[in-house]
């Protein structure tokens, strides 16, 4: 029992207790609203304030969770609309409302008193207009009376609610009397400054220990701070040269100051989801000024990724003028993300790629015949491996994933295999890949050269293809790997090194996601794509003797070798030898019978030396 006390001293209630407080807080809220709202029924308005301060004076708990506490305060706030509905209808009947403003701040506790007083303030702008500025004022200032952050920040949401369709929506010229945009950002600005405060001072609360639960507390608060970014953005009047004069300044100024990462990672994320793309452009260099001011703690590449994919997805929607011309954008974002890469020496391999990956999305995006933006991001991110010390990277990491999507990015969004042939930076980064994720990517490029029917017309190119793709020709960085691993595995049991028997080691026995019969299928459907066109024939000829020149080189043996550990190893020896047959008969028929008769032959050679079923009805095709 001692224990038990203890822990609840020091950490809050348990939850039994929760639900209990709750409980009981409701059924008094409850049958306070009933009392409120029979007196209103009978015209006593001065009762049914008594009861609605008792109400309201149940949120002066510091005994709920944020989470009970705001159950509490919804039932609250659904009350008190029948006292503003009463109010604004007696107002309108003639009644002094003046009276009854200054009457309600003399209620006996700061918070019944300040919602009292909110919720009467605005139905006075409703009836008279002309109030509307200075009671505005006079509200968010005197909220300041409630300090404690819970409290706080719910009386502010409270404010920020009720005043959601009072707020002055014109330019000063119009109404200066009854207030104008700059009094409503005013009072936005001060009551998220408020707010953000209030939030930022939770986490400093309490036992060191309650650290993390004070921290989930806070993330289930955070959109009462960010309805004040709504709010603003919601302002008709709000013009781009307001924004970037008044607004992000004041934001910014905020988020920089406050130096609490969970606030600058979320007001950071709102900026950018809750103003307009055209802002955001017009306010670009300040907004990553920021960015590179905020706390390290702050993940700034989540944030600069939010707002690269927002400006590219606005960039190439239907209907948008793009980026306009006087904004180098890419070299704004390419610029920040240097500084960063710069700045953070604890910088990870993936948080680098995805960075660079996104940067890459924008060039393409926005820029997309800017080939040279996209083979400076690749050189950009080689260099960057190479300071973190990177050579190799391991299959199924996330470095490796992060690395796959920008590798893969250039092949979706132009289409066109020979764009990347012209980026001098793109082969260095996929050989940096393990074998089976080099693979998969030049398996993917192929595909896409298959769907897209991207013609190869010439030898040079047709070479530069095939080297960018060598590990399906011939991977001899794999085989190096795959010895060393037979050989370790060897010599740590003492097998002999040509038996294949330690620890499974030996032919087919390493883990291998890209199955070779079907490498060499891709391998000789893109072939056809090896063409200069019908009246070229002499280059055409030149193009075919440099694609078999280099395709020689392929380790066709290394299927053989698998028959044992391959149970489909027959089937698929009889698809590939087909695919060859129908292959040279091809160069039959183009008028090549020197080539396609050493072909012939040459398969009828390989046939016999290789046993499976229907050897003989092969080798005769042949």
């Amino acid at each position: 029992l001692f224990w038990q006390t203890r822990s609840q001293d020091m950490s809050g209630p348990v939850t039994e207790d929760q639900e209990k407080l709750l409980d009981e807080a409701l059924s008094v809220v409850k049958l306070q609203a009933f009392q409120m709202k029979r007196c209103l029924d009978k015209a006593k308005l001065m009762d049914a304030l008594k009861h609605a301060s008792n109400m309201l004076g149940e949120l002066r708990t510091s005994l709920l969770s944020p989470k009970s506490y705001y159950e509490l305060y919804m039932l609250i706030t659904d009350e008190m609309r029948h006292l503003e509905l009463y109010l604004l209808d007696e107002f309108q009947k003639g009644r002094r409302v003046q009276d009854l403003y200054e009457l309600v701040q003399y209620a006996g506790n700061i918070i019944p008193r300040l919602y009292l007083l909110i919720t009467v303030g605005v139905v006075y702008i409703k009836c008279s207009e002309i109030s509307r500025k200075d009671i505005l004022k006079d509200l968010v200032e005197m909220c300041r009376g409630v300090q404690h952050p819970l409290r706080g920040l719910f009386l502010r949401n409270y404010l920020l609610q009720c005043t959601k369709n009072v707020l002055p929506d014109c330019v000063e010229e119009e109404q200066e009397d009854s207030g104008s945009v700059s009094d409503s950002i005013d009072f936005v600005l001060l009551n998220f400054s408020e707010m953000n405060k209030l939030w930022v001072r939770m986490q400093h609360q309490g036992h060191t220990r309650e650290r993390d639960r004070r921290e989930q507390e806070r993330r289930e608060l955070k959109l009462l701070v960010g309805t004040n970014l709504v709010r603003l953005s919601q302002l008709d009047t709000i013009d781009v040269q307001r924004y970037r004069s008044v607004v992000l300044p004041a934001v910014l100024e905020q988020v920089v100051n406050c130096r609490d990462a969970l606030s600058q990672d979320y007001v950071m994320e709102c900026i950018i989801q809750v103003f307009p793309d055209e802002y955001h452009l017009a306010t670009l260099q300040d907004f990553l000024q920021a960015c590179a001011e905020l706390n390290p703690a702050v993940p700034v590449k989540n944030i600069l990724i939010s707002l690269i994919n927002r400006l590219s997805a606005f960039a190439t929607r239907d209907g948008s003028n793009g980026i306009p011309s006087d904004i180098p954008l890419f070299d704004f974002f390419s610029e920040q993300i240097a500084k960063i890469i710069e700045n953070k020496p604890d910088l990870s391999p993936e948080d680098l790629v995805s960075l660079q990956a996104a940067l890459t999305g924008l060039a393409l995006g926005v820029y997309k015949d800017r080939e040279d933006y996209v083979d400076k991001v690749l050189e950009t991110t080689n260099s960057g491996l190479d300071k973190l010390g990177v050579e190799h990277i391991n299959d199924h990491s996330n470095l490796s994933r992060e690395l796959m999507k920008l590798l893969k990015l250039p092949i979706d969004l132009w289409n066109d295999a020979l764009v990347l042939l012209r980026l001098r930076h793109y082969s260095p980064l996929l050989q940096r890949l393990d074998s089976p994720t080099k693979k998969s990517v030049s398996a993917y490029l192929l595909q896409n050269m298959l769907n897209n029917g991207t013609l190869v017309p010439s030898s040079e190119q047709v070479e530069q293809l095939l080297d960018l793709v060598r590990c399906l020709v011939a991977d001899p960085g794999a085989d190096a790997a795959a010895a060393a691993a037979d050989a370790t595995a060897t010599n740590s049991l003492g097998g002999d090194p040509g038996d294949g028997s330690a620890n499974g080691a030996g032919p087919g026995s390493e883990a291998d996601n890209e199955d070779l019969a079907e490498e060499q299928s891709l391998l000789g459907r893109v072939v056809h794509l090896f063409s200069t066109g019908p009246d070229l024939l002499d280059e055409q000829f030149g193009v075919l003797k440099t694609a078999r020149r280099i395709l020689a080189t392929a380790e066709v043996g290394e299927f053989h070798s698998r028959q044992d550990s391959d149970d489909k190893w027959r089937k698929k020896c009889r698809k590939i030898f087909e695919f060859c047959h129908s292959t040279v008969c091809g160069l039959a028929k183009c008028e090549l019978p020197n080539l396609a008769l050493r072909l012939f032959v040459d398969g009828a050679l390989v046939v016999d030396k290789i046993p499976f079923d229907q050897h003989d009805t092969v080798a005769y095709e042949f």
